[in-house]
This record gives C-alpha cells, sequence and structure tokens, in this order.
C-alpha cells in the first residue's frame, strides 16, 4: 500500500504542476493580451487626437487665408466707394483662389449660417471683380465727375470743379 500512496501522491503533484502551468500560461497570455488592447486604445486615441490637431491648424490656416482674401476684397470695395475709382495697381486684384483651394476644408465645420454668409461674400467678390475688370478694360462708361477723372483736376467733397 506504501508504493501506492506514494505513487497517487507523485501523480496529485504532477497534476497540480501542470495545472498551474496551464494557469500560469493563461494568465499570462491574457496580461499580454489584455496589455497589447490598452495600448492600442491609447495609440488609437492618441492618433485621433493629433489628426484632430492636424485637423484645426488646417481650418485656422484656411479660414484666415479666406479672411484675407475677404478682408482685401472689402477694404478695396471700400476705396472705389469712398474714392470713386478702382485701383488699378496689381496689388489690388481680388482674388478667390484661398477660397477655392480651401473652401471644401471649412465647410463641415461651417454652420449653414456661416457658410452662407461667406458663400455670398465670395459671390459678390466675384461680382466686383467682374465689374473692375470691366471698367479698368474700357468696357464701362467712366464719369467724369470722378475725383480722379476731372478734367479740371478741381474736385472737392463738395462736387466737381467746385471753388474752395
Amino acid at each position: 500500500m506504501c508504493h501506492s500512496v506514494r505513487s497517487g501522491v507523485a501523480m496529485s503533484t504532477a497534476i497540480i504542476v501542470a495545472i498551474v502551468a496551464f494557469a500560469s500560461t493563461i494568465l499570462g497570455a491574457s496580461v499580454g493580451a489584455v496589455t497589447n488592447y490598452i495600448l492600442a486604445v491609447r495609440r488609437e486615441r492618441a492618433d485621433t487626437a493629433k489628426d484632430n490637431r492636424a485637423h484645426a491648424v488646417e481650418v485656422k490656416r484656411a479660414a484666415r487665408l479666406i479672411d484675407m482674401e475677404l478682408a482685401k476684397a472689402q477694404a478695396l470695395a471700400e476705396i472705389s466707394l469712398t474714392k470713386r475709382y478702382w485701383v488699378p495697381i496689381p496689388d489690388a486684384e481680388l482674388s478667390a483662389e484661398a477660397w477655392q483651394k480651401y473652401g471644401g476644408n471649412i465647410a463641415p465645420d461651417l454652420s449653414d449660417q456661416a457658410w452662407h454668409a461667406v458663400t455670398i461674400a465670395f459671390i459678390a467678390l466675384e461680382h466686383v471683380k467682374g465689374t473692375r475688370a470691366l471698367y479698368l478694360a474700357g468696357a464701362l462708361p467712366r464719369p467724369t465727375h470722378f475725383r480722379r477723372e476731372c478734367p479740371r483736376g478741381r474736385c472737392n467733397a463738395k462736387g466737381c470743379h467746385a471753388r474752395t
């Protein structure tokens, strides 16, 4: 009976060792899988944050360039209305290049109302640009009461040829 007790104890020790080894393997694999999952989630969050920052920078760049185009158009329109002439220099060219290039980038981030306002502004810019081109090309009549075109050179705020 002694021999069978020893073989039973040896067998149960072998089973315990096998169970502990199996449990350790499962535990190690689980820890590895959970660690990989946590790292993947963190990587994904970091990538999303990086993409969001890049998108925000791109939208800000687009908005600034588009705003610059509209501000330039507004300034030139104000000059033409207050001084009553079109600025003929090449630096005064109206452009919608930034709008054409970046309009699609800012479209998803603008509200419907803001999108509508920007599109109307650029439609107006194109109309002003076309009118300016026609005027400078001589296709539109040039009134003689404009300050720059006064034949006597004596126009002032009171009117053409007004005596000071």
